[in-house]
């Protein structure tokens, strides 16, 4: 089987992860790095043996399909002239910086006929693909994704840095169309939101909560599914998934805690996790979520098939975090500028639209 070439357009922390599993792969050539500047395309370059390149038109012609992770800001204009040269793609999350630019480069996809998928991670974390179908049919969601501070991704906020991975998820779960929105958040280090908190309520009754920060001492990474099947746990950064599921007497309607004579009230009580609401601890596989993305992406191309994330997926993503930003009432750490609301966009939520 011929070898795919590929580039990676970006060489910051995520670009040079990408580049160091793409150049470790049988099936993929890395062919050229791409970044304007010269120090770290070299750097990169020199590591893999590969061209060292300062613009992505430069690629046209040289290559297959790119991995973009340059700042969200340039999404559109590197991706949108590098799909009309034939080049297929997985672009780093959020696919652009707003919706229009987001949907601008789906229809550009669909019309051309290219491979878009969009670097929503944690669509490939094992776990998460297990917490999922264990779920079965999700009525809420409660998603914590915590971070200290890095000084990376300072060109946008946390709701486009973290909390869009927890709305991919949510979405990724075909609640409908979304109805309302609320969300609260704070401003610490500049002028863009650093902690957030929102609610999604969706028309077919489905919610989701969702907390943000990247100004937290402490990382988490953790989701709670709750259905009528029971209630699932995950942790994405362990990859420990718990199951708790209604035993036969709970779904017969047979059980009532308050009809459990006062005798048997205590040991039952040490044995409700496994008798009346069992607990179930579930192996999770090791995966590289990122290097399931590249076998995404191959894939994808090699077959004509839809990606696991397709760009419309990413728009969609977008186009929620945008309706969270409209509405973000927020406060600032120490004072000076009164409470308010962060850079509105008047944007529509089209519900029609593919979210999974």
């Amino acid at each position: 089987m011929n070898q795919l070439r590929l580039a990676v357009v970006g060489c910051g922390h995520l670009g040079t992860i990408h580049a160091r599993l793409l150049a470790g792969r049988d099936d993929v050539e890395l062919v050229a790095v791409v970044d304007p500047v010269a120090e770290a395309r070299d750097r990169v370059a020199a590591a893999h043996g590969c061209r060292a390149l300062a613009e992505p038109k430069d690629l046209i012609g040289l290559v297959d399909a790119a991995v973009v992770a340059a700042p969200t800001g340039l999404h559109a204009a590197v991706v949108l002239p590098l799909l009309e040269g034939g080049i297929d793609m997985l672009v780093e999350k959020p696919l652009a910086a707003t919706p229009e630019d987001a949907w601008a480069i789906a229809v550009a996809a669909r019309r051309l006929g290219r491979i878009v998928s969009v670097g929503h991670v944690e669509r490939f974390n094992p776990a998460w693909r297990t917490a999922a179908e264990r779920a079965g049919e999700v009525r809420f969601l409660e998603a914590r994704r915590l971070a200290p501070f890095t000084f990376r991704s300072l060109d946008v906020g946390v709701v486009h840095d973290l909390m869009i991975h927890d709305i991919d998820l949510a979405l990724s779960l075909s609640p409908g169309p979304l109805e309302t929105v609320e969300a609260q958040g704070l401003v610490a280090t500049g002028g863009h939101e650093d902690a957030v908190r929102a609610r999604l309520v969706f028309a077919s009754g489905f919610i989701a909560e969702l907390s943000a920060s990247r100004i937290s001492p402490r990382a988490e990474r953790t989701i709670a599914l709750w259905s009528v099947g029971g209630t699932v746990s995950v942790d994405l950064t362990t990859r420990a998934v718990e199951v708790i599921a209604p035993s036969e007497s709970v779904r017969s309607g047979r059980f009532t805690a308050d009809q459990v004579p006062f005798a048997e009230r205590a040991g039952l009580k040490e044995r409700f996790f496994a008798e009346i609401l069992p607990l179930e601890t579930v192996h999770v596989a090791d995966a590289n979520a990122i290097a399931c993305e590249h076998d995404d992406l191959v894939a994808a191309i090699r077959t004509g098939t839809e990606p696991l994330v397709p760009a419309t997926a990413g728009a969609a993503a977008v186009e929620v975090a945008s309706r969270v930003l409209e509405v973000l009432e927020y406060a600032r750490f120490g004072g000076g500028r009164p409470a308010g609301r962060t850079r509105p966009v008047s944007i529509p939520l089209f519900p029609h639209r593919k979210t999974g």
